[in-house]
């Protein structure tokens, strides 16, 4: 950015940048800090085939080969508020307080999603102390406390830290960590790639594996953004010979669910190989090793999980029912349908259709870095997961639309003072 540019860059938002990249390198600080008594080295030579590891250090960027105090980084947060939002489903109370106590009912629910991170941040605190336990040098009650205590309070201050980057930062905080862990990640896996490939027309195949690449993230861009427009029609326009408005529309999300049945798919296909590991019998482990990541039947459960839980996740976030109702509430119908049974009947048929295009798709996009792998023989992407880049993609434009507005905002603001 040149000195010109710069000067015409609003300060606030220069502070907010600034301020936000302060943060990340403290919770960065934080996941290198290692936990006394505990032969990580070791740990991590002897897990580095393990599934199930990989898959959660890849999502905290190295947190548990080094296991510092801030290993579990925005994870119990992240546990936290998928709990809330299954429980607001179940516990009419709490239903109430998101649906008809606005701001106040909001607060309540945020502060009860704090208190349910401690929860989580402390039974992790406990496995973890416990699942490391052939590597601890003195294994005794005091190395239990205060490593439990180390990493709880350290998964507290990751989510104070991601709350003051949602408040004085750019973008959402947690979602900001996610995406920072997820660039360290993929980095890390470029450079160990590039050291262990062949260097064979290797000019050829990174050009084909970058396409490849750019178009897993059009595929991504269109997942997060897509929208399926109805047309809705009120009932003022009902009485009258006027026109209907084209932009009167009701949009539905084409990925509804988010990343959330990507990660639990992907937490439970990596247990089979995970268990497999561990067997002696040989029959067994013929039978687990058929969900080793490109094998056929790997891909045919993983995609039947991806729709299962996508569309049991779009019912629990997405209630047509609801949608039926407040239509009515507005006096607005859509062309063609009757309101009631009818609209809730056609909102539902489109929602099972978004959700199982998009399934389509996050398998799709799933399977390029496994073909980049094995056709090219290029592993760059391979530890590229397509919830990771969702994710960097999801929050990379909710980033850009806020620059974007705030930007505008200031522009909007200096034009009324000329004025």
């Amino acid at each position: 950015m040149t000195g010109s540019q710069l000067e015409r860059f609003p300060k606030e938002l220069l502070k907010r940048f600034i301020y936000t990249i302060i943060l990340l390198l403290i919770v960065r600080i934080s996941i290198f800090i290692p936990l006394p008594g505990v032969d990580s080295l070791s740990l991590y030579k002897n897990l580095e085939d393990n599934t199930v590891f990989n898959f959660v250090n890849n999502i905290i960027a190295g947190g548990a080969q080094t296991l510092g105090i801030g290993t579990f980084g925005i994870t119990p947060y992240f546990n936290a508020t998928l709990t809330v939002q299954a429980v607001v489903k179940l516990i009419p109370e709490w239903e109430r307080l998101q649906k008809e106590e606005g701001e106040l009912g909001r607060r309540i629910l945020i502060q009860r999603t704090r208190y349910i991170t401690c929860i989580w941040a402390f039974l992790q605190s406990v496995l973890l102390v416990y699942w490391i336990r052939p590597y601890v040098f003195m294994w005794n009650s005091s190395f239990v406390l205060d490593t439990v205590l180390a990493l709880t309070t350290g998964s507290i201050f990751v989510m104070w830290i991601a709350e003051l980057i949602s408040e004085y930062g750019i973008g959402t905080g947690s979602s900001f960590l996610i995406m920072v862990n997820i660039v360290t990640g993929f980095t890390k896996s470029i450079t160990n790639s590039l050291q262990t490939t062949s260097w064979d027309n290797f000019k050829v195949k990174i050009l084909v594996s970058a396409l490849l690449f750019i178009v897993m993230i059009l595929i991504s861009i269109f997942i997060s953004e897509g929208k399926r427009k109805i047309k809705i029609l009120s009932s003022r326009q009902l009485g009258s010979n006027s026109i209907v408005n084209s932009r009167s529309y009701l949009p539905l999300k084409l990925n509804a669910a988010t990343i959330i049945p990507l990660v639990i798919s992907s937490l439970l296909i990596s247990f089979p190989p995970s268990i497999a590991a561990r067997l002696s019998n040989p029959v067994l482990r013929e039978l687990l090793s058929i969900f080793i990541p490109g094998q056929p039947l790997y891909l045919i459960v993983y995609f039947g999980l991806v729709v299962s839980l996508n569309a049991f996740y779009i019912g629990l976030l997405v209630n047509s029912a609801d949608i039926s109702e407040n239509l009515s509430k507005l006096g607005v119908v859509i062309p063609g349908i009757r309101p009631g049974g009818q609209t809730t009947a056609y909102v539902q048929v489109i929602l099972n259709r978004l959700g199982f295009i998009s399934a389509t798709l996050l398998c799709l996009v799933g399977l390029v870095p496994y073909l980049i792998d094995s056709i090219f023989k290029v592993p760059v992407f391979r530890g590229l997961s397509v919830t990771s880049l969702l994710i960097f993609v999801g929050v990379a434009t909710e980033i850009a639309k806020q620059v974007r507005t705030y930007l505008l905002s200031q522009s909007y603001n200096v034009s009324i003072q000329k004025e």
